[in-house]
């Protein structure tokens, strides 16, 4: 009994020396399907041509929307600043006011002799609220600042991340073109 090792040669020898045109038909059907997969796969590369332009479409705009967004941002930040500084503005001014009315009014109790004690009081006073209000409107500074570092680290990133995902979409869109323009042995 020959051994498996055998048959196949057997049966190797009988397509391609007995049957010449088994092998032939063979080849026919192995270069057809090579044809047919190559076709396919340049529809696949026109497919994948086409959702990376929209996906490069889509990118495009995001970059002048993210630069609406920062500014936007920046906007807020510097009208919540505005405002703060505006109430602080006011209460320090509403503070002020009333010290010196205080002043005027106990100097006008006291006398002439008094008043100069309550005069240095009251301008020491002053010099207090007008300091204080230094330092509270520097601390919205401060943070005004911090704000604005932070919107502008936030735009770096995303411009960065846009760029970074332009480069993909632009090496995906060159493999995908590649794709689409694929031929059979060179010929088809």
């Amino acid at each position: 009994m020959p051994n498996t090792g055998d048959m196949s040669k057997m049966a190797q020898f009988m397509t391609t020396k007995v049957n010449p045109y088994l092998g032939i038909a063979q080849l026919g059907i192995g270069l057809a399907t090579s044809v047919a997969s190559t076709a396919a796969e340049r529809k696949a590369g026109e497919r994948k041509k086409g959702y990376i332009q929209e996906q490069q479409d889509m990118l495009s705009g995001a970059l002048p929307q993210m630069r609406e967004i920062a500014g936007m941002k920046t906007e807020m930040a510097t009208d919540v600043y505005g405002t703060q500084e505006g109430q602080l503005m006011a209460q320090t001014g509403e503070s002020l006011y009333g010290l010196t009315r205080q002043g005027q009014s106990a100097a006008a109790r006291t006398g002439f002799a008094n008043s100069e004690q309550i005069n240095t009081q009251v301008q020491r006073g002053l010099e207090t609220g007008v300091q204080q209000f230094g330092f509270q409107r520097q601390g919205l500074q401060d943070v005004l600042g911090q704000k604005l570092m932070d919107i502008t680290e936030w735009k770096g990133a995303e411009e960065g991340r846009l760029a970074s995902e332009q480069s993909r979409l632009k090496y995906e869109m060159a493999e995908a073109q590649a794709q689409s323009k694929k031929k059979f042995l060179g010929i088809l």
